[in-house]
């Protein structure tokens, strides 16, 4: 992404690298020859609020520093939280409940796609009207993770956690478990079998495509791809999964994000350039939009699509799955295809999580012990057909409930199995079971849901060059 800037601006960035706050942002470019400003220790959260006042959204809203009073707060976190009570309102709550940030060192692990867990996600399973709050599943396994070592997999029922029953009434006792570094499972495998395993928290590299494999409909061949994160390897694994698809003469993708939170918008674009078809080469893929100090300085772009890369000259559909997990680049992917693919494109699951607006990861007093990374909403991004503000999600065009008693691929799966049918035969079908778990949603299941969603949900825009 090329983009212009004034002398006048990066006297605006230079400033932040002299002040006794320190403010080293991923905006300047990064080289050995860059000269490096003596570094001074200076408060976080002063600096946290001098980059709120010059990149978010929403700066119009903010009031001064000697009104906001950042160094009255406890810490950086909490500056960020504050600021987002000056974003506009939507259904009475205000928009920004993005912005956050955190110690340098953990937004490199995950930049990189390094995570630091059992390297597995739990969710609570509901299938009717009742609660059945006593059946907690497994969503995903990291194979380089504690957990992929010990062959653990989706759809595997969690018993018990450190002696704890996995129920609902003790979600705060599990969440305690679930913080420590090491854990005793009991499981009871999908063939009944019971298993006590002991999963360690360890830093390892995530693959980000969980699973990808060819199903057989007769005349259509469907390349399956469960994509969970745009980080790390994400470009190589992707590529790799197409190759796959090519050699087998796929001719319909399902894309499964339904816990992709989102990450770096280079990798969407890479994943929308796969996907688009012939006659969207060279077309906007989409713009973005920041507040007016950065659109003076230039920062509006606008992205092309260059689908040189497309390995499917057969595809002809896109499904795509997703839930409330879906977010951020996930959705921007969703957004840029739909006004070339049209009725080609259909989105199964949940609702998704609703953010059309990223980051850039700017980091204050980079070198010192308290080096912090924010990512304060910066951008907003549109696609050709105009559309920008899904704050509440997009809509499934065909329900259907995320089946953690099954495996990703499995074409029994809900999800899948709604994506395979529409595929094939052109029809969209939603169950009374999709109806019940998606449309009707069990309070105490949701709410113990959400407090295992450690999930990060952002795009990341790729760093600014001047």
């Amino acid at each position: 992404m090329k983009s212009k800037r004034s002398p006048s601006f990066w006297i605006i960035i230079a400033a932040f690298l002299a002040l006794p706050i320190i403010v080293s942002t991923s905006c300047k470019k990064n080289s050995d020859s860059d000269p490096v400003p003596p570094v001074t220790a200076g408060d976080v959260r002063d600096s946290v609020y001098l980059v709120a006042e010059t990149f978010y959204l929403w700066v119009d809203n903010l009031p001064s520093e000697e009104v906001f009073k950042a160094t009255s707060l406890a810490g950086p976190d909490e500056v960020i939280e504050k600021v987002k009570t000056y974003s506009p309102l939507l259904n009475g709550k205000h928009i920004d409940h993005y912005s956050f940030g955190l110690p340098k060192a953990d937004y490199d692990n995950l930049a990189n796609g390094n995570e630091s867990d059992f390297g597995c996600g739990f969710k609570f399973n509901r299938i009717s009207s009742g609660d059945y709050s006593d059946d907690l599943r497994i969503t995903y396994v990291y194979k380089n993770s504690s957990a992929g070592a010990q062959n653990v997999a989706r759809g595997w029922r969690v018993m018990s956690i450190n002696g704890v029953a996995a129920n609902t009434d003790n979600i705060s006792a599990l969440n305690t478990a679930l913080n420590s570094n090491s854990i005793s499972v009991v499981f009871k495998t999908p063939a009944n079998a019971t298993k006590t395993l002991t999963l360690g928290s360890s830093t390892y590299s995530a693959n980000t495509v969980i699973k990808s494999s060819v199903i057989d409909l007769g005349a259509k061949k469907v390349g399956y791809i469960m994509f969970n994160t745009f980080f790390g390897t994400a470009i190589q694994e992707i590529s790799a999964a197409f190759d796959d698809f090519a050699s087998k003469n796929v001719t319909d993708v399902v894309v499964d994000l339904r816990y992709n939170g989102g990450g770096r918008v280079d990798i969407a674009e890479h994943f929308a350039n796969l996907l688009a078809p012939a006659a969207a080469k060279n077309k906007l893929m989409y713009s973005d939009q920041h507040n007016a100090l950065l659109t003076n300085e230039g920062w509006n772009e606008s992205v092309k699509f260059d689908n040189s890369a497309q390995k499917l000259p057969l595809l002809s559909k896109v499904a795509f799955i997703g839930t409330s997990g879906t977010a951020s680049a996930s959705e921007l992917l969703i957004n840029v295809l739909k006004p070339y693919l049209g009725e080609n494109q259909k989105l199964f699951g949940a609702t998704t999580y609703g953010k059309p607006v990223g980051f850039y990861p700017i980091t204050i007093n980079r070198g010192l012990s308290d080096a912090y990374t924010t990512l304060i909403v910066a951008v907003k991004s549109t696609n050709s057909a105009g559309t920008s503000d899904y704050f509440q999600g997009f809509t499934p065009d065909g329900l259907a409930k995320d089946d953690l008693t099954k495996d990703f691929g499995d074409s029994e799966e809900a999800s899948l199995k709604a994506a395979l049918g529409w595929i094939q035969n052109g029809v969209i079908s939603t169950s009374a079971a999709a109806t019940e778990s998606v449309t009707r949603p069990s309070p105490i299941v949701e709410a113990a849901n959400a407090k295992f969603d450690r999930s990060f949900k952002g795009s990341i825009f790729k760093e600014k060059k001047h």
